[in-house]
């Protein structure tokens, strides 16, 4: 994933999002604030534009900046769908193995100062 570029305006991002989404490219619109180290830059920017395939980056760029820049690398709309479906799917299990792993050890740590406190 790639950012393309950063927008003052959430709703800014999301509707250039759309336009390339539009012509095939795959998007992700991020939350700038959560990227912000320190509070000295607040407010410079509230939204970023990524491209989520390396190959479609130099299409995003020349849309954004010719809305009539033809697209090598152009996804169906069947693709983008399965993209985003499996892309939710992947993060979800991800999300239940990591959750697994944390109980398990915090079972494991409360297990170990029991008997470590009955000795």
């Amino acid at each position: 994933m790639r950012m393309v570029a950063k927008y003052q305006s959430h709703a800014e991002a999301t509707e250039r999002a759309a336009f390339l989404q539009a012509h095939g490219i795959a998007t992700h619109v991020s939350d700038m604030t959560s990227m912000r180290p320190n509070l000295a830059h607040q407010g410079q920017y509230r939204a970023g534009l990524w491209v989520v395939l390396e190959a479609q980056y130099d299409d995003a760029l020349g849309l954004l900046e010719d809305p009539d820049h033809h697209v090598s690398n152009a996804l169906s709309v069947d693709q983008l769908q399965h993209l985003e479906t499996s892309g939710m799917e992947q993060a979800r299990s991800d999300l239940l193995k990591w959750l697994l792993i944390v109980a398990v050890g915090l079972g494991a740590i409360a297990l170990w100062v029991v008997r470590l406190g009955s000795a």
